[in-house]
């Protein structure tokens, strides 16, 4: 049996735009493990699936928890429209990442809300 084909349309009269709003986040990985979120939750699922984001974006943990610092701030916010990157990565021990990664993520973005 066929799945039927389903669509949404949706346009710029259905919802609002906010101005540009910022949010940051950072992680420190030691061996690859992010030991302060190793045991805490805050998004149930540290992954971008779970942020509702209209346009492209290559995720990573630290850029997830940046785009759930924005909509968590952003409280009356429904979706992230066309986010900003800018994601700094350092590794203090020798310029080896493999022991410790410093990851800073700042996310630029409007912010949607459905009328």
């Amino acid at each position: 049996m066929k799945q039927s084909w389903s669509s949404v349309d949706i346009r710029m009269n259905d919802f609002n735009l906010s101005k540009q709003q910022t949010a940051d986040a950072s992680s420190v990985t030691i061996f690859g493990i992010d030991f302060e979120r190793l045991f805490v939750k805050k998004l149930g699922n540290p992954v971008a699936v779970s942020v509702p984001i209209v346009g492209n974006f290559l995720g990573d943990p630290t850029t997830s928890y940046a785009m759930y610092n924005l909509l968590d701030a952003n409280e009356d916010a429904d979706f992230i429209f066309y986010p900003k990157v800018d994601k700094t990565t350092t590794c203090p021990i020798i310029g080896i990442c493999l022991l410790t990664k410093i990851t800073k993520v700042e996310v630029k973005a409007k912010l949607g809300t459905f009328k």
